[in-house]
């Protein structure tokens, strides 16, 4: 989540190789839940400044990722420590984004200010495809429609991009230019953030302005979500259940009273309105929280403590060790 100023430049395309894999592979069981799930869990590394995270809620694992060098970390939800999965540098990786998990246990990773998107299979290991978006760019949230693609943010280019698999090969293709729609795009800023697909529609939210955006997939139009004048000022990572829906929420741009949190917003069928209910908080509260996750076995977040804007700002954490928070969903 760098602050670039960059220029426009022409949308690109990256060419890759689709890798074989076995389709007999079977999923990792799951283990056996304990009495009571840790309230916590512990990101390894002193520099790991952990961004994005995907829950398999089959298995449950989770994955998470490093801003500082991209290591792609593994943890399990009856265990309180996360360990190395895939180590920094694996397939030129050097920076993770957001994630994300699709039917098939296939691991989505942005590559932030790399402009990649690396599809991994998580059976194995093993490096799916590796797509380019816009040079300059920033790959960043993904998330699955319910016609089988994947729909992804560029933060710093007013693009999102649809991934699908077309002929044996996967492709990212832009799918919907920002600039003409009705979302006011802030050159150099970090925009469209989080992305969610519910039903025909996407929602994104839109981290400079925290303003949020339906957008509707048959006809690509754009129209912001009336919150009632609320605003979702540093919003990054989205998570949906039973109408409400849960928006990370840091302080990119140190904003004057801003607290970090979830925040928990009701909406009307259609998306087109919501209301503000609550900011969840832990009582040791967040640092710089990023992405989300829901674990429906035990009716909570899970919250990534980033300490992002540490990160950002070339300093050194400000707690250690990194750690996923876990918050109770509230009732309704």
């Amino acid at each position: 989540m760098r602050l670039l100023v960059t220029g426009l430049t022409t949308l690109a395309l990256g060419i890759f190789t689709l890798t074989p894999v076995s389709e007999s592979t079977p999923f990792p069981a799951p283990l056996p839940a304990p009495v009571s799930a840790p309230d916590r869990y512990v990101i390894p590394g002193d520099r790991a400044f952990p961004t994005g995270m995907a829950l398999d809620p089959r298995t449950g694992h989770y994955y998470v990722g490093s801003a500082e060098d991209g290591t792609l970390y593994r943890g399990h939800t009856s265990r309180p420590r996360a360990t190395v999965w895939s180590p920094d540098g694996t397939d030129g990786r050097s920076f993770t984004s957001g994630m994300m998990l699709d039917g098939e246990g296939r691991l989505f990773a942005g590559g932030g200010d790399t402009g990649t998107l690396r599809i991994y299979d998580t059976r194995t290991g093993w490096l799916l495809a590796k797509l380019n978006g816009t040079p300059g760019g920033f790959v960043n949230e993904a998330t699955l429609a319910d016609d089988g693609a994947a729909y992804v943010t560029d933060s710093f280019r007013p693009v999102i991009y649809r991934v699908a698999r077309e002929n044996g090969r996967w492709t990212m293709k832009p799918w919907l230019d920002v600039d003409t729609s009705a979302i006011d795009w802030v050159h150099g800023q970090h925009n469209l953030n989080g992305i969610l697909a519910l039903g025909p529609h996407l929602l994104t939210v839109q981290s400079n302005t925290g303003q949020l955006w339906r957008i509707d997939r048959a006809t690509r139009e754009v129209t912001e979500v009336d919150l009632g004048g609320h605003r979702l000022l540093s919003g990054d990572g989205l998570a949906w259940r039973d109408g409400r829906l849960y928006v990370t929420q840091g302080n990119l741009y140190d904003n004057p009273g801003a607290q970090a949190q979830v925040a928990v917003v009701e909406l009307n069928d259609q998306l087109t309105r919501g209301r503000y209910v609550s900011g969840l908080v832990p009582p040791e509260g967040f640092q710089h929280p990023s992405a989300l996750a829901i674990d429906g076995s035990a009716s909570r977040l899970l919250v990534v403590n980033s300490q992002f804007n540490r990160w950002q700002a070339g300093l050194p954490p400000l707690t250690l060790p990194f750690t996923i928070a876990t918050v109770p969903l509230p009732e309704k």
